[in-house]
């Protein structure tokens, strides 16, 4: 009985220290853009190419070591885009634009593509190397209206699960698999749900605040 005992207590340890190493450090993907239509990487210049961005974030509850993942685009040849580096603590993003991959890209005799994210849809991985396996950490699909002028498809800042698309900017309410959500793209900080502004007149504005 003893033996038995001290058996099941080995399991139930051992799956639970499986479970919590999982939950303390989970990066993934959290926001993209495929078809930017102004300056995003803020160089003072827009480029189709250096403009389009993809942001990951820590969605686990301790720092986690990056030396290792990758980005890939493409379901049918997978095409390495950026290794990332650096520590990433948890609940930051970081975000990687088109003229980051094409440096990387240079630098490690790849073809100078960018992130190359195609506007009638695409697949965006992220994959994580360790030992000798190329493990898929977080993968999303998008079709062509999520590759619209300045739409983003970002994570439910709700909760990890759910995407929707970011098109405060570009309004699609009735978009789909991905419906709108009226809110401005985030990259570089954790999804929010601000809405664009539009222009309008200081008499109208005085009107309004009487």
């Amino acid at each position: 009985m003893k033996k038995a005992l001290f058996i099941f207590l080995s399991i139930f340890i051992s799956i639970t220290i499986v479970f919590s190493t999982r939950s303390s450090a989970e990066v993934l993907l959290n926001e993209f853009m495929a078809d930017p239509a102004r300056d995003w990487d803020g160089d003072g210049e827009y480029n189709y190419r250096n403009d389009e961005w993809v942001e990951i974030i820590n969605a686990g509850d301790s720092a986690v070591d990056l030396d290792g993942y990758l980005l890939c685009d493409g379901n049918e040849e997978m095409l390495w885009r950026y290794q990332f580096s650096g520590i990433l603590q948890s609940g930051e993003v970081l975000i990687i634009f088109g003229s980051d991959s094409r440096i990387w890209e240079e630098a490690n005799g790849f073809p100078i593509y960018g992130l190359s994210l195609n506007n009638s849809g695409d697949t965006v991985s992220l994959f994580k190397v360790s030992g000798g396996d190329t493990l898929l950490v977080d993968s999303v699909d998008y079709t062509n209206s999520a590759a619209e002028d300045d739409r983003s498809v970002g994570r439910d800042p709700e909760g990890i699960a759910g995407w929707e698309l970011f098109d405060a900017y570009n309004p699609c309410p009735e978009c789909t698999p991905i419906s709108g959500n009226g809110c401005v793209p985030t990259p570089g900080s954790v999804n929010n749900y601000v809405t664009g502004t539009e222009e309008t007149s200081w008499g109208n504005i005085k009107s309004i605040c009487r």
